[in-house]
């Protein structure tokens, strides 16, 4: 009698716990992205996988989106640093109190050493935490450009929303600066996706705070611009950043604030780029974010800043996941040469 009422109460806990997650994946399977194969990518990468469409303003996208950050969270304490590199946990003192995670990857042996240091403002929609893939570039980049990569674990915006993660990438280029191991004529402010739009309003407060002068900026596929009137938008909606997920992407990060010029919002309202550091700004040619990556590389260049605009044919949003991949590590060897370049001048 013991054992079925046990039975009857365990089965309970089982339902209990099994609807609830079989209803989420009812919901998430009808909204994969399927769309986004059918768009010619380069045949030297490989396919993106399915994504989810986050186009729905309730409960269901904001589960995946903390699941997805549970995962990644889970993911990068398990990543191993390739050999010959450190990597050290982060700990910075945001304006707030807040303490501000992440990791810092420095060659191994270097780690008290004065070196050039990379700030790296990580993509993901504002949403998102950092994933096991970025960890592979900041490392590539600390082995390649003898440097130490920084990378915050900035609070990101289903919880706080602008102004606070532009602010704690900010607060963590303050702290490099007042590290005594940072060669302060060579800091290199860095971003993609989501992470580039961080980067650029780094770089415009670094002018307008006199924090210090960077010696490069590099954004990579970046956010520039809240207007949907590019033509990338349409003609790539389905990609792997779709039109919906960039639309959902600022209302959750602007938290119903309006943008204007006078703030750090949008990189595009910025009033003038006059002093920025050389740029770097890399699109991917099947991407939503095409033309307005290029529209802000133009804004610089009309401002008088060093511009260099690569266009990468045949690559899709997020495209440099895989550092192994042949053609991604063609461009990651493009970049590295003109970081390489430009911070050995100073």
């Amino acid at each position: 009698m013991k054992k079925h009422i046990l039975l009857k109460r365990l089965l309970i806990v089982v339902l209990i716990i099994l609807v609830p997650v079989l209803l989420f994946a009812a919901v998430l399977l009808t909204r994969l992205n399927r769309a986004q194969w059918d768009y010619p990518y380069s045949t030297e990468l490989p396919k993106p996988g399915v994504g989810v469409d986050l186009n729905h303003d309730d409960i269901f996208t904001d589960l995946y989106i903390r699941w997805c950050n549970l995962f990644n969270g889970i993911q990068t304490k398990q990543w191993t640093a390739p050999e010959g590199i450190t990597r050290l946990p982060l700990s910075v003192n945001a304006r707030d109190g807040y303490t501000i995670g992440g990791y810092v990857f420095v060659p191994a042996g270097c780690e008290d050493e004065t070196l050039p240091t990379m700030l790296y403002c990580h993509g993901g929609g504002f949403f998102l935490s950092l994933m096991s893939c970025q960890l592979d570039l900041a490392s590539v980049y600390a082995e390649e450009l003898h440097c130490r990569v920084v990378l915050p674990e900035y609070r990101t915006s289903l919880d706080h929303p602008y102004p606070t993660p532009v602010f704690d990438c900010f607060d963590t280029l303050q702290s490099i600066a007042e590290d005594p191991r940072t060669d302060l004529d060579r800091v290199i402010i860095y971003g993609d996706s989501a992470g580039g739009c961080l980067a650029a309003s780094v770089t415009q407060m670094c002018c307008e705070e006199q924090l210090l002068m960077p010696a490069a900026q590099m954004l990579i596929y970046p956010v520039t611009d809240t207007a949907q009137d590019y033509p990338s938008l349409t003609e790539y909606e389905h990609a792997t950043w779709s039109r919906e997920a960039n639309l959902r992407m600022w209302k959750v990060y602007l938290g119903g604030k309006t943008p204007t010029e006078n703030d750090y919002a949008v990189p595009m309202l910025h009033l003038s780029c006059a002093g920025f550091p050389a740029a770097w700004v890399e699109t991917a040619e099947m991407d939503t974010l095409r033309d307005q990556g290029t529209a802000y590389a133009e804004k610089m260049k009309a401002d008088g800043v060093s511009v260099t605009l690569r266009n990468v044919e045949g690559a899709y949003h997020g495209y440099d996941g895989t550092v192994s991949n042949e053609f991604v590590r063609r461009m990651l060897d493009e970049r590295i040469e003109w970081l390489s370049e430009l911070v050995r001048k100073r």
